[in-house]
């Protein structure tokens, strides 16, 4: 009987993987791609013994091609997270001078419009209102307004510079708002689902060679650490002093 697995790509079979399966990334991905390495080595000096508890040989070559396809993935997170990060560094900046930009246009507009009622009444519509999306809105709405009512602000010698910069800062923060949003959904981006699930696809393998190692080495200390996470060992120690320590006060 033909195994299916076997024609398809990693790819495939990792985008298979159903999305209650994925596990979060509880070892850090740089690490947990060196221990598989590690892994994968040890595995290989303990062959005979790994087969003789019915490990297949081909559980243990899979190590090495499943770690490269999740350093590949991690990459290309990393790539759009960062480019996503800088995007919201910009955006933090872009809004400061917005909210700045925002305030000196609502008292010119309201000095300027002072003796004219009726145009401080629809003034009033730009006015209300708070929150991102409508500085967003305000921004775009006084130079439309300006443009209809530009005699009291020639009256007061107003600087068109404000209402160019503002039409400009709404059309750069419209562009930045998708880019922010996305990364605070990071976790929806398809991006960090399908290096999650490159992650659950070779942390399925580590964990089953380790089973085995285990079991094959069950009376041998030193060969029991050969299958555990040096990083997890190094963690729990860690916790385990603080606790101890706190103990002590």
């Amino acid at each position: 009987m033909t195994d299916i697995t076997a024609t398809k790509t990693i790819n495939e079979l990792v985008l298979e993987i159903s999305e209650d399966k994925i596990v979060s990334t509880a070892v850090p991905v740089a690490i947990a791609i060196g221990e598989a390495g590690v892994l994968h080595q040890y595995a290989l000096e303990d062959k005979e013994e790994l087969l003789a508890k019915g490990l297949s040989e081909d559980t243990i070559n899979e190590l090495a091609p499943r770690a490269k396809f999740l350093q590949e993935q991690q990459s290309v997170w990393t790539a759009v997270y960062e480019s996503a990060l800088t995007s919201t560094q910009e955006w933090e900046e872009k809004i400061e001078e917005a909210s700045l930009l925002q305030r000196e246009l609502k008292y010119d507009f309201q000095f300027a419009y002072r003796n004219h009622p009726d145009i401080l009444k629809k003034l009033q519509n730009i006015l209300d209102g708070n929150g991102h999306m409508d500085l967003i809105q305000d921004l775009s709405d006084y130079p439309a307004f300006a443009r209809q009512h530009p005699e009291p602000l020639k009256a007061i010698l107003f600087d068109t510079t404000k209402t160019d910069r503002s039409q400009q800062l709404a059309r750069e923060l419209f562009d930045l708002l998708n880019k922010v949003d996305g990364v605070k959904n990071s976790k929806n981006r398809p991006e960090k689902l399908m290096r999650d699930s490159a992650y659950t696809y070779l942390k399925q393998l580590v964990d089953e060679i380790r089973a085995y190692g285990k079991y094959a080495f069950w009376n041998d200390e030193e060969k029991q650490k050969r299958y555990s996470s040096e990083y997890q060992r190094r963690k729990f120690a860690r916790n385990t002093k603080e606790k101890t320590s706190d103990n002590s006060l």
